[in-house]
């Protein structure tokens, strides 16, 4: 009996039931208050990285300005001795990236138009990691599954040309040679790169020779602060726009009709003068007048090409046809054809 009892008495090792669950709570609440404030410093750290490669572009820009006498073009066209060749491509020896230039110089030298023979220019899948954002969830492989192309690699950083790629009244735009002279609002107040992560269809966001839309590099290297969408590929679905900053999200195509990034609550900007400033979303408002580089945007008639909706262009439709979210852009006095969206069409005017 005395053994009995003893072994009853005897003190137990170990938690009960309810301890146990307790611990588990208080380790569960822990983990809560965590993992967010790992995250969040994750993302600044992100964030860091992701302005000072932006830096690096500015600072780049500043010395071919400086070289030069004025910024690089934004995109050249089809009569430019260097046909399609974006702000980036240029950009290259002033990014350590001279190597890569040489090779863009050989490849040009055997196949002018890079669209005539894609896989003679090896640029077009040539992936640099100075250009995708850390916080991006994509850019950072080459597409290898888009039509006609080997190989296709992204920018998250895209040179800010004005209004939308019709108003030529940014610091970049097709054809462009913007002198310091010229951005008459001051460059400490004028952006000139700003982010948006490569489409979802994986077509816009291509920083080697990207066309956009009709040939101006627009949502692929160039982009404006309001944009436009004339319906080019996986964007049909989305509307005439304009497209103001906002945030997006890299499974919805629209997203790449405005300018927005993975950062919580806005995005980075590169200013003219080289500085690096975030610009939370509800500073929409007042991007128009910061992408412009001149005060009086039409004041000046500037030479070059413009962009205008060609009526003899417009394949007419049934009146079953849905109606055309361009339709506001037909004057009043033309008769307001029955179109699909995507069968409007811009015309370069020189």
């Amino acid at each position: 009996m005395k053994v009995r009892r003893a072994i009853l008495t005897a003190p137990r090792d170990g938690f009960t039931l309810v301890e146990l669950l307790v611990a588990i709570g208080i380790i569960a609440v822990l983990l809560g208050l965590l993992l967010p404030a790992v995250q969040m410093a994750r993302e600044a750290a992100r964030r860091t990285s992701c302005g000072s490669q932006m830096r690096q572009l500015g600072l780049a820009i500043a010395n071919y300005e400086s070289a030069k006498g004025r910024f690089p073009a934004g995109y050249t066209g089809p009569t430019a001795p260097r046909r399609f060749n974006t702000w980036i491509t240029t950009l290259l020896p002033y990014l350590e990236q001279t190597a890569v230039y040489d090779q863009m110089v050989a490849d040009y030298a055997i196949t002018p138009n890079p669209f005539d023979n894609p896989a003679a220019h090896r640029g077009f899948g040539h992936t640099l990691s100075l250009l995708i954002c850390p916080s991006s969830t994509a850019g950072f492989e080459p597409a290898t599954d888009l039509t006609g192309y080997p190989a296709v690699a992204f920018t998250t950083y895209l040179g800010v040309n004005g209004q939308d790629f019709t108003t030529r009244d940014g610091v970049f735009y097709l054809d462009s040679k913007t002198r310091v002279a010229e951005i008459r609002d001051g460059l400490s107040n004028t952006i000139m790169i700003g982010e948006r992560p490569p489409s979802t269809d994986r077509w816009f966001g291509w920083w080697y020779a990207g066309y956009g839309q009709v040939g101006t590099s627009n949502l692929d290297s160039l982009m404006g602060i309001r944009e436009r969408n004339i319906g080019s590929r996986g964007n049909s679905i989305c509307g005439g726009g304009p497209f103001s900053f906002r945030n997006g999200h890299p499974e919805f195509q629209c997203s790449s009709l405005h300018y927005w990034s993975h950062h919580p609550g806005g995005a980075q900007f590169v200013f003219a003068d080289g500085s690096v400033k975030f610009l939370t979303y509800e500073s929409a408002d007042i991007l128009p007048a910061l992408a412009s580089a001149r005060v009086e945007k039409w004041s000046r008639c500037r030479s070059g090409p413009r962009f205008v909706l060609d009526h003899q262009f417009v394949s007419i439709r049934p009146s079953s046809m849905p109606h055309s979210p361009l339709q506001n852009s037909i004057p009043e006095s033309q008769p307001t054809p029955q179109v699909l969206y995507h069968d409007l069409m811009w015309r370069l005017v020189w």
